[in-house]
């Protein structure tokens, strides 16, 4: 392949190249930042998010938590500060576990239905009272990243299992049904039939 004019020029000046490589991976980190909820708490802020974004259905992922005041990183926060992650009306309670990064914390969780996660946080750092929730990124469904193609959704399996289940149950009982009024036709033949002979 024959370098472009640009690819040329870029070659002729590398500290050139550096600075464009440089701007390219800020601008993607900055994407990735702006996905975050920024809060915050008196003093405090907290930035949570996921930390494999997209998130999507079926994929094991973490909500990350930074906890600073005045940029600086807040630690042991894990032993004054309740989450809970809030998904409809089912909700469960989460640790918030330290990484070895000092104020950053993750949540582990496998999201398995798409849409909006909320997180609930109450307790205190340091002196400061929190109670407040966030919602982080919206989870997508699977086949977003399914390639070349998506398996049906948990969903939509397990209520096509239901009506199975519901269509089986009927057949059944309309079988039984059957046996009994077959049941009853044959006594009644042959109670006939002796009736006829006697």
């Amino acid at each position: 392949m024959v370098p472009t004019m640009t690819q040329r020029q870029l070659l002729k000046y590398p500290p050139l190249f550096a600075l464009l490589f440089t701007f390219a991976l800020l601008l993607a980190t900055a994407e990735t930042a702006l996905a975050h909820t920024r809060v915050e708490v008196g003093p405090y802020l907290l930035i949570i998010g996921w930390e494999n974004e997209p998130p999507v259905v079926g994929d094991r992922n973490f909500i990350v938590i930074d906890v600073s005041r005045d940029g600086e990183p807040v630690e042991q926060v894990e032993a004054t500060l309740d989450l809970r992650v809030v998904y409809g009306d089912r909700s469960f309670s989460a640790n918030l576990n330290p990484t070895s990064t000092p104020g950053h914390y993750r949540v582990d969780i496998y999201p398995t239905v798409r849409g909006e996660y909320t997180i609930e946080f109450s307790g205190s750092i340091e002196d400061t009272a929190v109670d407040l929730t966030a919602q982080p990124e919206e989870v997508l469904p699977a086949a977003v990243l399914q390639f070349p193609e998506s398996p049906p959704e948990t969903t939509a399996l397990k209520s096509e299992i239901d009506d199975l289940a519901g269509q089986l149950q009927t057949a059944r009982l309309l079988a039984i049904a059957g046996i009994v009024v077959g049941v009853i036709g044959l006594a009644v033949g042959a109670a006939a039939l002796l009736m006829r002979r006697s």
